[in-house]
């Protein structure tokens, strides 16, 4: 049976999130709230149910990119292939990332992972759902110059997951680590809507890009995160959607063709008929801060149902390659309608209600379909925990804040 590293770290994300939540109170910091976290977390699981379907392609495509175009014959027996294969992935990163800030095409899918107002390592884990899509195209270089398959996937995999640990407020600056690497202090810079600190700091792991290409920025002033247009929403689906859909408006509402055509490679700050002009600084400021109070009773039943949903998400993902089709698509239907439903609970939504009775109501049906591979007992303790939830639910909902 194969295993998929990236299953196995779910829990250890887990983990590390609770610790810097633990550190933070105890420095009397709050660095996380439910709703934005929540929202964090399922954009991630989005993203990588996505790949769990996906990922085959790009890798077909650059294994067969290497093997016809391929200059060199590299082996991933050397250290030295490695070694350069990791510093020439980081290279791809950094243009991929620069292309994602500064290109609309790019900026409507990587702006996905900018929308939080925070900054803590739920954020490292909010990825958007369509990146996939074309972020490839910038590491075919590498299968030109020979690089095999494996050593780009795995350089690419260990690059993102370096990428985790500087999304924290609760590290400071690093000494002379920061002049060659990344850091906390470095990508927050990245991650800030502060005029000097727009479209800055692009590096994956060696920020010595950023020095060489003229996009470094120290961390001086302080941070201000998010988005120069909010999304205001915790919905995962609405978020990597609603950057497409402006996109389509900002092109749709434009007077010439040749508008019309420019607003989708054009950068981010750029307006149809006015050209490139930044937000208002006052505007954004306005519109920032976008939050609802949340009881204890849906944090409680929130937290409640997160257990079984991130098990759900760490057995798929382990064990993607073995399940079949139809048990991952059903179960990334599961984990998607859970967390609309809860961003709907969360934003007070009218139809939140609806979406968790049939929710509750579809999953005692895939259970019961299910209910000869999981035996009796977990079948029944199963129903029972749906069966109570619903009613615990319908009978809280005010104090959830539902109706």
């Amino acid at each position: 049976m194969s295993i998929n590293p990236i299953g196995v770290a779910v829990p250890f994300f887990f983990l590390l999130l609770g610790v810097e939540i633990l550190v933070a109170r105890r420095r009397g910091r709050v660095l996380h709230r439910l709703n934005d976290s929540i929202a964090d977390l399922t954009c991630g699981m989005g993203d990588q149910l996505i790949g769990v379907f996906t990922k085959a392609i790009p890798l077909a495509i650059y294994a067969m990119v290497e093997m016809h175009f391929g200059v060199l014959t590299l082996s991933p027996e050397s250290p030295w292939v490695w070694v350069v294969g990791m510093v020439l992935v980081d290279h791809q990163y950094y243009w991929y990332h620069r292309f994602s800030h500064r290109v609309n095409l790019g900026w409507a899918t990587h702006v996905v992972h900018h929308q939080s107002e925070e900054y803590n390592l739920a954020v490292a884990l909010r990825q958007p759902w369509f990146s996939q899509a074309y972020s490839w195209l910038f590491y075919l270089p590498l299968a030109v110059v020979g690089f095999p398959v494996f050593v780009w996937a795995t350089a690419f995999a260990l690059n993102l997951l370096y990428q985790f640990w500087i999304h924290t407020r609760l590290i400071g600056r690093l000494g002379p680590f920061e002049w060659l690497f990344n850091t906390p202090s470095h990508h927050r810079v990245h991650h800030g809507i502060n005029d000097q600190y727009l479209d800055r700091n692009y590096a994956g792991i060696l920020i010595v890009w950023d020095r060489l290409y003229g996009t470094f920025e120290p961390e001086e002033q302080e941070v201000l995160y998010g988005t120069r247009r909010p999304l205001r929403s915790w919905n995962p689906f609405w978020a990597n959607v609603e950057p497409w859909v402006y996109l389509a408006k900002l092109s749709g509402g434009s007077e010439s063709l040749a508008d019309r055509v420019y607003a989708w490679i054009a950068p981010p700050e750029w307006l149809p008929g006015r050209g490139v002009a930044q937000s208002e600084k006052g505007a954004f400021m306005e519109r920032r801060g976008y939050d609802r109070a949340l009881g204890s009773a849906l944090h409680g039943y929130v937290f409640l149902h997160l257990v079984p949903v991130g098990l759900l998400m760490t057995w798929m993902l382990t064990y993607d390659t073995s399940l079949s089709v139809s048990v991952l698509a059903t179960g990334s239907l599961i984990i998607v309608w859970t967390a609309v439903g809860w961003a709907g609970m969360f934003e007070g939504r009218p139809w939140a209600l609806p979406v968790e009775i049939v929710r509750h109501i579809g999953l005692a049906a895939v259970l019961r379909m299910l209910s000869p591979e999981v035996g009796p007992f977990v079948f029944g303790a199963s129903l029972v925990f749906l069966a109570g939830s619903l009613l615990w639910l319908l009978g809280r909902r005010q104090a959830v804040g539902v109706n």
